[in-house]
């Protein structure tokens, strides 16, 4: 059984190959913060144009399968992912396509930088339509670009200074609801933002968990990255804070009416939350038995962000405001 299954990989056909180094079914974090941008100028009355919003979103989505391959051909470059004998694929230690010989890395690399250029053409496009915001959106489109690019690349290697979480938490949280909004309102929304916030931790959640079981292979790499700074112990309550970081910061806005108070349906996730978070604490320096939390962490972002949309969704419904203010 485990021969045939191997040939049957071996044999794959490029192309599929090439989509699976993408790893797709991380697309939803990019969905979630688009669609939160979107919502949010929805229930601020903007008259949403289906064409502009469907652009904003497949822009998003060739950008995060962009730099999910760019990064990988550095990661291969560096030799990270070649030594990780800890990886948990595809969660951890990249996709494996070009140590299974299935793709190569300049295949990798120039389908992630045709991926991106096809994204920077749709963003000019979409930058056309909404000029009175020109400047946010190129700083925005800007921010994307060095991320996909420099993320682990030379010279700037964002993620082996310890960066690369922030970047993560940026473009895949607040820059894209923000961008999202300011391209069908054309005007900035400190909404859109925090709506952002909130998902964009919990996806530098997803990368700082999966930063576990690859550090050792990291660091003997030279990528440092935070958890490989911190050590796995310390790391431990890196980890807590991202997970539970969100609920606080829906606790501090809502009464000052900055997001809607039915987003806090999202507090039904707060048991998964603590569930990885004490998988971590035990687990932390053992792969296989934190594989769970690497897991549960993405389950996490997903309830979480889908609760979030459908918490602002129901917002024009309700005979009286979601929004208050006690103070």
């Amino acid at each position: 059984m485990i021969k045939k299954v191997s040939e049957k990989i071996i044999r794959m056909p490029k192309w599929k190959a090439l989509i699976l180094a993408s790893r797709p079914p991380f697309l939803q974090v990019t969905l979630a913060s688009i669609i939160i941008g979107i919502v949010i100028a929805w229930i601020h009355n903007v008259a949403i144009d289906p064409l502009l919003a469907l652009f904003v979103l497949l822009i998003g989505i060739l950008f995060h399968l962009s730099v999910n391959l760019v990064h990988e051909y550095w990661d291969w470059k560096s030799g990270t992912d070649n030594i990780n004998v800890n990886a948990i694929r595809p969660f951890t230690g990249g996709s494996g396509m070009i140590q299974l010989g299935l793709v190569t890395p300049k295949e990798e690399l120039a389908f992630g930088l045709s991926l991106m250029i096809i994204g920077i053409i749709l963003g000019i496009y979409v930058i056309l339509q909404a000029m009175s915001m020109l400047i946010p959106l190129l700083i925005i489109g800007a921010i994307a670009v060095i991320s996909i690019v420099f993320y682990t690349g030379s010279p700037l290697k964002l993620s082996h200074r310890g960066l690369g979480e922030l970047f993560v938490f940026l473009n895949f949280g607040p820059l894209m609801s923000l961008g999202a909004y300011i391209v069908l309102a054309q005007r900035i929304s400190l909404e859109s933002v925090i709506g952002g916030t909130l998902t964009g931790i919990l996806t530098a959640a997803i990368l700082y968990i999966n930063e576990f079981p690859d550090a050792e292979a990291d660091a003997k790499a030279g990528k440092r990255h935070l958890v490989v700074r911190l050590g796995l112990r310390k790391a431990r309550y890196g980890y807590a804070i991202l997970a539970l970081l969100p609920y606080i910061i829906q606790l501090i806005t809502i009464p000052f009416g900055l997001i809607p108070w039915t987003t806090l349906i999202t507090v039904v996730t707060l048991p998964i939350a603590l569930k990885n978070i004490k998988i971590c604490f035990k687990n932390y320096n053992n792969p296989k038995s934190l594989f769970p939390a690497n897991l549960g962490t993405i389950k996490h972002h997903l309830v979480y962000s889908t609760l979030l949309i459908l918490g602002y969704v129901t917002v024009p419904f309700l005979p009286f405001s979601s929004y208050i203010s006690v103070f």
